[in-house]
């Protein structure tokens, strides 16, 4: 908690500089994800008002945290709710196991464990820093997955299916190690190393043969550069502050690595505050392989989409290339900032007062899909527009639902839904 201040013992500060700075430590103590809640305040000494006293209070959150899964083997839940008739059969069940803060020094396991359409387990460790600057630490995942029913090719932005009951029709593994600097609280460093693995049935390829291109078996080794500065008052849900996130990759590394290809990911957000109610939102998000004329595996491309690779009102629709950019803006009004106390109704003690935030936003995204190959729909290589009211809510400063009506260029409007879950 101390290395996450943005005061420190022995300080020389204007009074005036105190309370920014008390401000900007309680926004880095919530992004941290370990608490519920932050309080700061600041106390004179009576014999001498140049020393003051500063104490933060602090509503810890889970930290072992058992999460049942039942998860959408659809897109997302409008076109499960819609497309799927809201059919069981489209749900995948299991348990995460979360254990946050695990030794104490922030370090965090996750464990998943995933059985029916999508069978998948996961281990994800983040270590503690280990260095007397509390600078460096590791990062540690492996994901092994398999698929019954797979998306094998999409046509007018609708994807196509093929399935079989009786054995996976796709497997993944992928595992990567991470080694990490943190010279500063707002920045991290990464370097990356990776080994992947997919392979495909008979009856996937005999759908696509394209799908790894010409193949039934993709291995690649990755080495990659990975960089963000956080900057925000809650990444959550911001409205002060900036991030900004760049990666650099390089697919294939050594001569029997069977998919080769230099990848750029970059995303970066901005927010101004204009007010106490009132903030300005911006967003880019960037993905692209390199050299974008090359024909790349169909399961390798880039999909508009999904999280965070969407424009409002295009939700429904799956579009796929080589690169892909999205622009976001909105404009978010405060319409209520109050706690709710649950009393005994709720078991968990430091759960039972709720931190809530509501905000009405009007949105308006900007998007563009490049692709001379697949063209898997009629919004490949050009421009898609979209956006509409939104309400955007914030519990316990870490759990972000939005709700959004959207229209997108087809004048076809729905409402749509996004969970930013992290606790």
């Amino acid at each position: 908690m101390l290395r996450e201040m943005e005061l420190h013992v022995g300080d020389s500060l204007k009074m005036n500089q105190i309370n920014n700075k008390l401000q900007i430590s309680k926004e880095r103590l919530i992004n941290t994800g370990l608490f519920t809640d932050v309080e700061a305040n600041i106390f004179f000494d009576e014999e001498n008002y140049n020393n003051i006293k500063v104490v933060i209070h602090v509503e810890e959150g889970l930290y072992v945290i058992p999460i049942p899964i039942i998860e959408l083997a659809a897109r997302n839940l409008n076109v499960w709710w819609n497309e799927h008739d809201r059919d069981i059969k489209f749900l995948n069940l299991g348990l995460n196991l979360k254990l946050k803060n695990l030794s104490g020094n922030g370090d965090e396991l996750d464990l998943l464990g995933q059985w029916g359409f999508d069978r998948k387990f996961i281990i994800n460790y983040t270590s503690p820093f280990f260095d007397k600057e509390k600078n460096w630490n590791f990062e540690f995942k492996s994901y092994l997955a398999s698929n019954k029913e797979v998306s094998f090719f999409t046509e007018d932005g609708i994807p196509s299916f093929v399935r079989n009951d009786n054995k996976y029709l796709r497997h993944r593994f992928e595992s990567t190690f991470s080694t990490i600097f943190r010279p500063h609280y707002n920045s991290y460093y990464k370097l990356i190393m990776g080994f992947y693995y997919h392979g495909i049935d008979d009856e996937l390829f005999d759908s696509n043969p394209e799908y790894l291109s010409g193949n039934t078996i993709q291995r690649y080794s990755r080495l990659a550069i990975d960089y963000a500065i956080e900057r925000r008052n809650n990444k959550y849900l911001a409205t002060k502050g900036y991030y900004a996130h760049l990666l650099l990759a390089r697919n294939g590394i050594v001569e029997s690595d069977n998919f080769r290809s230099w990848e750029i990911q970059a995303d970066a957000y901005y927010h101004k505050q204009i007010n106490d109610n009132w903030s300005w939102n911006n967003g880019l998000v960037f993905r692209t392989f390199l050299p974008t004329t090359r024909k790349y595996p169909y399961y390798n491309l880039f999909r508009m989409g999904g999280e965070p690779e969407y424009v409002r009102g295009y939700e429904y629709y799956q579009v796929e290339g080589t690169a892909l950019a999205v622009y976001k803006t909105s404009v978010m009004r405060k319409i209520i900032d109050a706690d709710i106390d649950f009393g005994k109704l709720m078991p968990f003690l430091n759960y039972k007062k709720m931190d809530t935030k509501i905000y009405l936003s009007l949105n308006l995204d900007y998007g563009y899909v490049w692709d001379q190959y697949y063209k898997t729909s009629e919004f490949i290589n050009r421009e898609m527009i979209g956006g509409g009211l939104g309400l955007n809510i914030l519990l316990y400063n870490q759990l972000a639902l939005i709700i959004e009506a959207s229209m997108n260029q087809k004048n076809e409007f729905g409402v749509f839904f996004h969970l930013n879950r992290t606790i």
